[in-house]
């Protein structure tokens, strides 16, 4: 398995959280709109909720998109054991004794993976970590959290 690998399976994630967001959409917005959702009394307020709520997902698709075609123009370089970890590094750490990977990744952070039987995180550039990750070599010790850099790719 390769760093290209771990970003086809974030990818296809990524894919597939848009494709059940614009199937919440669509049922959402067949409830707002729908005839099975015609206002039973003044008190009834289903089809309102439903309107709000199809709009906040509509904002959550488009982020989602955007997200992805970042993602998709997302080209990580290889790097070398002895450089310092930079955008698109994996980097892999000894996490309390726990051997996980991170990536560095222009959106996608939270996003998980597997590879070598590890679990890989995204994390961006907005998150604490990257910035305490970024420009640190092999060996280098963070304190929190506690973890020491054991390879980058």
């Amino acid at each position: 398995m390769t760093k290209d690998d771990v970003i086809s399976n974030l990818l296809r994630q990524m894919e597939e959280k848009i494709t059940i967001t614009k199937s919440a959409l669509a049922e959402t917005n067949e409830s707002a709109s729908g005839d099975e959702t015609k206002s039973e009394g003044k008190y009834d307020t289903r089809a309102i909720e439903a309107a709000y709520l199809a709009e906040a997902q509509a904002g959550q698709l488009a982020l989602a998109e955007e997200s992805l075609a970042i993602f998709k123009r997302f080209e990580p370089r290889n790097f070398e054991m002895t450089e310092p970890v930079g955008p698109g590094a994996l980097v892999e750490v000894d996490q309390e004794g726990e051997i996980c990977f991170y990536l560095l990744a222009p959106t996608g952070g939270g996003l998980m993976t597997d590879y070598l039987g590890c679990d890989v995180t995204v994390i961006t550039p907005d998150s604490r970590l990257y910035q305490e990750l970024n420009e640190k070599k092999m060996g280098a010790e963070l304190e929190s959290p506690a973890l020491t850099i054991t390879g980058v790719e």
